[in-house]
C-alpha cells in the first residue's frame, strides 16, 4: 500500500448520469497511478445490497469503472456511511473490495492510520444516535429485504433529502467535536486520522512530541470536487478538480 487517494461523499443520485460519467473517467486514469483506492463513505446517496441486484439503471457508470480499476489492479477499500451501508457480493466478491461497516486501522509505511467515515465523530444526543441505530440494525436490514429493491429505493430518496437538510448544514457542523477525536486518536498513538462525512476537505498538521501527525478529511467530491492523495515522501495532498489524470478514460473489455 504506497500509492493512495482517499474520495467519498459524492453522494451519487440515479439521474445525474453527467455526473456519473465525470466521476467514472476519472476514476478509470487512477491505474498506474495509485495502487490503493479508499471510499471513505457515502459515495452513493443510497446503497443496500440487494442479493441479485445489480444497481445498473442507478449507478452502472460508476460501477463499470470500479471492474475497469480492479482489473488493473488497484485494490478498493470501502467505509460504509450513512447513506451506504451492507455493501454486499457486488463489493465483496464481484470487486473484491475490503469493506468495513466502522472504524479500522492500518499500518502504512511505518504509521498507524485510523480511518471512519465520520458520522459517529460528532453524534451527540438521542436525534442522531437514534437515528443511526435505526437504520443499522438487522431488523431494518431485513424490513428492507423484504420491502425489495423497488419500494426502498423510492423510500430512500425522501429520507436522504430530509437527512441532508437536519445533517449537512452549516449549523450541524462542530469543529470542536472533530478536534477532540483526532486528539484522542493521536494520543492512542495513531499518526493520521483519515475521514469524511463534514464535506469539508483539509489536511491539518499536529505536533505531537517530535511528530507531525495529520487529520485528514477527503471532502466533498460532488460540489467541492475535492478529494486526498498520499505517495510516501509526499505525504497528504488536497487535490481539486475531477479531470482525468491520464489519457486513459474509456474501459477496454477482453
Amino acid at each position: 500500500m504506497r500509492h493512495c487517494l482517499f474520495i467519498g461523499d459524492a453522494h451519487i443520485v440515479p439521474e445525474d448520469k453527467a455526473f456519473q460519467e465525470r466521476l467514472s473517467k476519472f476514476l478509470v486514469s487512477l491505474p498506474g497511478v495509485y495502487d490503493h483506492l479508499f471510499v471513505m463513505g457515502d459515495l452513493f446517496e443510497f446503497w443496500f445490497g440487494f442479493e441479485g441486484y445489480s444497481y445498473e439503471n442507478e449507478y452502472g457508470p460508476v460501477l463499470e469503472a470500479f471492474r475497469y480499476i480492479v482489473s488493473k489492479g488497484v485494490q478498493i477499500i470501502y467505509f460504509e456511511g450513512n447513506h451506504d451501508f451492507f455493501m454486499g457480493s457486488i463489493f465483496t466478491r464481484e470487486l473484491g473490495a475490503q469493506v468495513y461497516p466502522d472504524a479500522h486501522s492500518f499500518e502504512v509505511e511505518g504509521e498507524r492510520w485510523f480511518m471512519t467515515h465520520g458520522d459517529l465523530v460528532a453524534a451527540e444526543g438521542l436525534r442522531y444516535g437514534t437515528y443511526r441505530k435505526l437504520i443499522r440494525n438487522p431488523l431494518t436490514y431485513g424490513l428492507i429485504r423484504l420491502l425489495g429493491p423497488r419500494w426502498t429505493l423510492k423510500m430512500a430518496w425522501k429520507f436522504g433529502a430530509m437527512s441532508h437538510k437536519v445533517y449537512h448544514t452549516p449549523e450541524s457542523y462542530d469543529a470542536t467535536k472533530y478536534t477532540t477525536f483526532v486528539k484522542k486518536k493521536f494520543a492512542a498513538g495513531y499518526d493520521a486520522v483519515i475521514m469524511g462525512h463534514t464535506h469539508r476537505a483539509g489536511v491539518i498538521t499536529y505536533h505531537v512530541g517530535d511528530k507531525e501527525r495529520f487529520y485528514v478529511n477527503c471532502g466533498d467530491a460532488r460540489n467541492a470536487e475535492t478529494y486526498v492523495t498520499y505517495h510516501p515522501g509526499q505525504g497528504f495532498e488536497v487535490q481539486k478538480g475531477l479531470e482525468p489524470l491520464t489519457g486513459d478514460t474509456t474501459p477496454q473489455s477482453g
